[in-house]
């Protein structure tokens, strides 16, 4: 068997060095210099907290439900917390919880169909039995502190889940509804968005995260010890984010509104199939989909030079 050259490697040897040297200054600059910061809050430490605490909490459910529940972070964006009433019905509830020390609010919503089929199969209900339409009523004394019970334990998951990133503690607050959401002046926050499958149809679990928690008092994030700090390995050893992406659009407010089922969108991308796969961040290979064994795999096509980059993706 022949043995690897550079022209033959998945990466070349100028662009592995590359990468590796810009590993530690991302993992630093925005400790070192607050003006380097992304105009918008994407804290990939908090993403991989919410992932675990997503993770956790599937396990937990599924060994309770005696069924595979998935539950799965599928995005955060930020937000004013005002917007989060846009997502709730007029007679919702959303569990309110303060983010200690310094106190900012947080808020957990249970969409109305995931709290209706967790309520059902709570008291006895079936795993066969087919789910109806959930009431969109005000909730009974009964339901809400059903929610209650469920918002806290949720919480529990959740501190183990971002004392990863910094130390805090949670406090629950209470049920509120949806007009205080909506006149609430706790400003800006990330909406992190839950998918849970296996109660028969999808349902939506959402955290509005308050962003202070998660910044120093001099307006960076804390640094935190890189994985070869923290172990002593090297850095060849440290794990990075591959993601392999079909494409995006973009779409005014107006349009999203009108989207239903069987809507067709137009992505920003080649009209073959084929992926960008990007590595640490940067694009470096046109890819096809296809599987391997149980998993869905990408394989590896064109590579993607700076200039290319440069002209198709600005």
């Amino acid at each position: 068997m022949r043995s690897s050259t550079a022209e033959n490697a998945v990466l070349s040897r100028e662009e592995l060095d590359a990468l590796l040297e810009e590993m530690p200054r991302i993992q630093t600059s925005e400790a070192e210099d607050p003006d380097s910061r992304a105009p918008e809050f994407a804290d990939v430490e908090l993403q991989r907290a919410n992932e675990n605490f997503a993770f956790e909490q599937g396990l937990m459910l599924s060994n309770r439900q005696q069924r595979v529940i998935s539950f799965s972070l599928i995005g955060q964006r930020e937000i004013e917390v005002p917007e989060l009433a846009e997502l709730m019905l007029p007679t919702d509830l959303v569990g309110e919880f303060q983010v200690l020390p310094k106190g900012s609010l947080a808020y957990l919503l249970l969409s109305r169909p995931f709290f209706f089929q967790l309520l059902s199969m709570s008291f006895g209900a079936g795993p066969t039995i087919k789910p109806t339409r959930p009431p969109t009523r005000d909730y009974s004394r009964i339901e809400r502190r059903f929610y209650g019970r469920a918002a806290r334990e949720m919480l529990d998951q959740l501190e183990a889940a971002w004392r990863s990133v910094t130390s805090l503690s949670l406090r629950w607050g209470g049920l509120v509804s949806r007009s205080s959401v909506a006149e609430s002046e706790a400003g800006r926050a990330v909406l992190a968005t839950f998918d849970v499958k296996g109660f028969g149809e999808p349902c939506r679990v959402r955290i509005a995260i308050p962003i202070d928690p998660f910044v120093t008092e001099a307006g960076a994030r804390p640094r935190r010890r890189t994985a070869a700090e923290a172990t002593g390995v090297s850095l060849l050893d440290v794990p990075i984010r591959l993601r392999a992406q079909i494409g995006t659009a973009e779409m005014t407010l107006a349009e999203t509104a009108r989207l239903k089922p069987g809507s067709v969108i137009e992505l920003d991308s080649p009209s073959d199939g084929s992926l960008i796969v990007k590595i640490g961040g940067q694009e470096k290979f046109r890819a096809v989909a296809g599987t391997r064994g149980p998993k869905r795999a990408v394989q590896l096509g064109e590579r993607i030079g700076n200039g290319e980059t440069g002209r198709n993706h600005e």
